[in-house]
């Protein structure tokens, strides 16, 4: 019998886009044998229950709504352990509701790839608007780097608390003009750790974009959930590489396999103030952070290596 890939898609608010993403996949993929699963995270404009009407009558695509906003690892391990459980999936493809797929060899370049290296977890070439391509994150830094981002992004939150950014931002901004003018290099703390050399190298142990992670049956028979649920948003990359490393399974970057990623449609979506969008971001960034950090420091005597391609 063919092996059978089960989709997982989050969606929240922008129906436009899930519907799009399905409709990419229902026209690409190359094989009979799978099944899409929309995970609608509480949306407040009731597009899940839109979503499910208009899907009731298809055998091959599952809606289900949750009560709540989950975020996104609890959100998509709804989705994970509905495709394990009901549907009996193989593999497992996670992917953002702003993606779409353009290759007619989906499916076979993820079969292939197993065949070959028994992966726990691959992910694709993610391409991006005005023809930009999605770095590699080749490297994953040690615990002093994202203690010292956590610091940072801690008083940058108290800044915006206290409104210090309409200080703060014009003179950031001002700075970074002149920089630009005078032709100053300035050097990125992500230096050495994302790469865009390495987008069209097949690569092993390097952290993979959330916005499309194919779960093969290597790593479905050994966790019950794709994501650690502890996040609601962010870093759900750097614990999945760390989960992975424990149980010595191995992630493969592929750049046969690719997505086309409309980057953060459905943060986008919710109706904030500029102000807000920058706290809400920065508060489930340090969450997730605080988390990350934790485990770092318990691994940190386990010697989990990272090779690179620089």
């Amino acid at each position: 019998m063919d092996k059978k890939i089960v989709f997982v898609i989050l969606h929240y608010n922008a129906i436009q886009e899930t519907e799009n993403c399905v409709e990419s996949i229902e026209k690409k993929i190359d094989t009979k044998n799978y099944h899409i699963v929309i995970i609608d995270n509480a949306s407040p404009n009731n597009s899940g229950r839109e979503l499910k009407r208009k899907f009731c009558d298809k055998d091959n695509v599952t809606v289900i709504l949750n009560k709540e906003n989950l975020g996104f690892a609890r959100g998509n391990n709804i989705g994970y352990r509905y495709a394990v459980n009901v549907l009996k999936a193989d593999f497992i493809c996670i992917m953002n509701n702003d993606t779409l797929i353009e290759q007619n060899d989906f499916f076979e370049v993820i079969c292939d790839e197993y065949k070959k290296s028994n992966y726990g977890i691959m992910g694709p070439k993610i391409y991006l608007n005005e023809g930009r391509v999605n770095p590699v994150y080749v490297k994953l830094p040690g615990v002093d780097f994202f203690e010292d981002l956590l610091k940072m992004q801690k008083k940058e939150y108290k800044q915006m608390k206290l409104h210090l950014n309409y200080i703060l931002v014009p003179c950031k901004l001002l700075r970074n003009q002149i920089y630009k003018i005078l032709k100053i290099e300035r050097k990125s703390r992500f230096d050495g750790i994302l790469s865009l050399e390495c987008v069209n190298q097949r690569k092993e142990d390097v952290v993979l974009h959330g916005c499309c992670i194919v779960f093969s049956p290597n790593y479905c028979g050994k966790y019950k959930e794709g994501f650690d649920p502890r996040t609601f948003l962010y870093k759900e990359e750097e614990l999945l590489y760390l989960r992975c490393k424990k149980k010595n399974m191995k992630i493969v970057y592929n750049p046969k396999l690719t997505i086309r990623h409309l980057e953060d449609v459905s943060t986008n979506s919710m109706k904030y103030t500029r102000r807000k969008k920058i706290m809400f971001w920065l508060k489930n960034q340090i969450d997730s952070l605080e988390i990350l950090v934790g485990e770092l420091k318990q691994e940190e005597k386990n010697g989990i290596g990272n090779n690179s391609c620089l």
